[in-house]
């Protein structure tokens, strides 16, 4: 029988969340914190009201920006609270991916070779999980179909990342076994980055100037032209 010795001090991170326990013989246990003091008393407020880090928001407007008589760059910020656009329990799993494409060309001796990369869109994917009665299920359901068909923008909140610019795709529905004809627990969603670009015009002048045909050469304005009027005795001729 082997014996493994017990350490004499524990093996654990100290982050939030992890008791003040004694780590080694020079760093004794710290104190635990006392609930009634100003700075224990705030971190719980902020634990009870801080904004969310997880879910689907409205997109707010971009903040303007003004350039001064220095040239620097000045930005107006708006503070305006972010509207929750679906309201699930929790998010069970979030999906990204961004993907990168690669043109080909044809060159001697049948060979191929890469010369261009281009970033698509990113894409997410999100779990949506809700629980409650029938009524607040089919309200979550609601929530999706109403920004399904829209075009607006909507922002994805992470708690590393922000993700904007996004539009719904598509969302899936799974009932799977006896239970799930009577019972709905997770709903998957898809978005889609939509990048907007500004229409840009040029005008492209053909030198038809020397064509060889006649019907091909470009008018030419030689000014204004006043009409004349036909004599009477002509349009008497030709209408007979």
């Amino acid at each position: 029988m082997a014996f493994i010795p017990k350490p004499p001090f524990p093996n654990v991170p100290q982050l939030p969340g992890v008791p003040q326990v004694r780590r080694s013989s020079l760093f004794p246990a710290s104190a635990p914190p006392i609930l009634n003091i100003p700075i224990a008393i705030g971190r719980l407020w902020q634990a009870f009201f801080a904004q969310p880090v997880w879910g689907i928001f409205e997109q707010p407007e971009e903040q303007p920006t003004t350039v001064g008589e220095d040239g620097i760059e000045t930005v107006t910020v708006r503070s305006q609270p972010l509207k929750r656009v679906v309201t699930p329990d929790s998010i069970g799993e979030f999906g990204y991916r961004n993907e990168y494409d690669t043109s080909d060309y044809p060159v001697q001796k049948g060979g191929f070779a890469d010369y261009n990369k281009v970033a698509n869109p990113f894409e997410i994917s999100l779990r949506l999980r809700k629980g409650g009665n029938k009524d607040e299920r089919a309200k979550l359901i609601e929530e999706i179909e109403a920004i399904v068909g829209t075009t607006l923008f909507y922002q994805i909140m992470t708690p590393e990342r922000t993700y904007r610019n996004c539009n719904v795709t598509r969302y899936e529905i799974s009932r799977r076994g006896a239970g799930g004809a009577y019972y709905m627990s997770e709903v998957d969603i898809y978005f889609k980055e939509i990048r907007e670009v500004e229409a840009e015009y040029s005008v492209t002048s053909v030198a038809t100037a020397n064509a060889a045909s006649a019907a091909a050469l470009p008018a030419i304005n030689n000014g204004i032209r006043q009409a004349l009027r036909i004599p009477t005795s002509l349009v008497t001729q030709v209408l007979g």
